[in-house]
Parts: structure tokens; C-alpha cells; sequence
């Protein structure tokens, strides 16, 4: 994926320190309550990041349950292996367009904040659904268009303020980019899945200093 040198180096680490409590955690929080708790044997992960879902999936697995945790970017994997070392959890680089495992595979299919990033997603939505045991669900998130994210929004109009037409795009041409509902319930029909159910979630955020935010996103967002 072409974003992937972004989230290289030190980033990851600042990313899960500065954006992962306040940002992730609540939305991470939310999408595991929607899987069935202690019930899933196999669950895969793309796009783990540094392993802020990952943490809580254990949740979700039954008593022998594994979970295998993928990112194509193998710096935030480093950083997820450090702060998830649950023995059910395996962590491997693997491209959410191209997995390498078995059709029927898992009984779930989770990725939190990634498929914005995913350069051809009705690959991805296909490889999901290959890999899914009859009657599996595939559940992931993404955010809403940046006027519905006022941190972030205001982040990148000051630095179309600042920078003008040398201003970083990187917000709207990544992770706010995928919002249009019709999209991805089409790209989902596309890819064969057929009871796509999509919902609208607000959750207020919480953050302790205005640096917060702002080593967050810059930390990635201006390279």
C-alpha cells in the first residue's frame, strides 16, 4: 500500500502514545462489543496497527480460540507485539489484498481504521469474504468525512492556512476518504457479502492537552 512509508520509524510509537487512548481506544472498544463474546475460534485482523484492537478480541474467542493479527506495515506491527503478548494472539505482515490463508478459514473478519488506507478495496472486501467460514462476519470501521470530525478538521485547515497549496493532504486523501455509504455497501455487494449493515456512530472523544492531538497527527500526517 502506498501509505505504508508513512507509518515507518518512529511514527508507530507516537501514534499508539498520542492518538490510541483517546482517538482509537472508544471506537476499538465498540467494534469488538458487536462480535459475539466468547464464542469465536478463529478471528483474523487486518490492518492490527499497533494492536489496539487486538487487545480486546481475546474477548470474543472461545476457550481454545486463536487470533491472527496482520499488518502490512511491519514497524506498527512491532509496536503491537509489545503491547498484546495474549499466546492466542500470532502477529504476521500480510496485505489485507492478498492473504495468505485458506478459504473458509475464519469465523471472523475484523479491521479497525484500515481500509481507507487499502489501495483496491473491493480486492480486499473479496479476500475477506474468501477467507470467512460459512456464516462469518466481516466488521470493520472507518471514519465519517473531516467536517464530522472537528479535531481533525481544524488541524487541516490550519495547515491549509499555514501552507497554502503546499499544505499535506494526507487526511483527506487517507483516512477521511471512505465515507460515502453507497460506495461501500456496493464495493461489499461487489465482493459477494449480502446482509451489509452500516451505522452511523458518534462517539465524543476525550483528550487531556491540546498537544495531544496535535503530535498525533502531525506525526504522520506532514510526511
Amino acid at each position: 500500500m502506498a501509505s505504508n512509508v508513512a507509518f515507518a520509524g518512529s511514527v508507530p510509537a507516537n501514534y499508539e502514545k498520542y492518538l490510541g487512548p483517546f482517538l482509537f481506544e472508544p471506537y476499538a472498544l465498540d467494534l469488538v462489543k458487536r462480535l459475539p463474546k466468547g464464542s469465536l475460534n478463529n478471528v483474523l485482523e487486518t490492518a492490527c496497527g499497533t494492536g489496539r484492537v487486538t487487545r480486546h478480541l481475546v474477548d470474543a474467542l472461545a476457550a481454545n480460540g486463536k487470533i491472527v493479527a496482520t499488518d502490512l506495515n511491519a514497524d506498527m506491527l512491532s509496536v503491537a507485539r509489545e503491547k498484546v503478548t495474549d499466546s492466542r494472539i500470532n502477529c504476521q505482515v500480510a496485505d489485507a489484498q492478498d492473504l495468505p490463508f485458506d478459504d473458509n478459514s475464519f469465523d471472523a473478519v475484523v479491521c479497525q481504521y484500515g481500509v481507507m488506507f487499502f489501495p483496491d478495496k473491493l480486492k480486499a472486501f473479496s479476500e475477506a469474504y474468501r477467507v470467512l467460514k460459512t456464516g462469518g462476519s466481516f466488521i470493520f470501521n472507518c471514519w465519517d468525512n473531516l467536517d464530522k470530525n472537528p479535531a481533525t478538521d481544524i488541524i487541516n485547515k490550519v495547515l491549509k492556512e499555514e501552507f497554502g497549496t503546499d499544505a499535506p493532504t494526507f487526511l483527506e486523501q487517507a483516512p477521511y476518504s471512505f465515507f460515502d455509504q453507497a460506495e461501500i455497501r456496493r464495493l461489499m455487494q461487489e465482493a459477494a457479502f449480502k446482509d451489509v449493515k452500516l451505522e452511523v456512530l458518534k462517539i465524543n472523544s476525550r483528550y487531556n492537552a491540546p498537544e495531544v492531538v496535535i503530535n498525533g497527527f502531525l506525526g504522520y500526517s506532514c510526511k
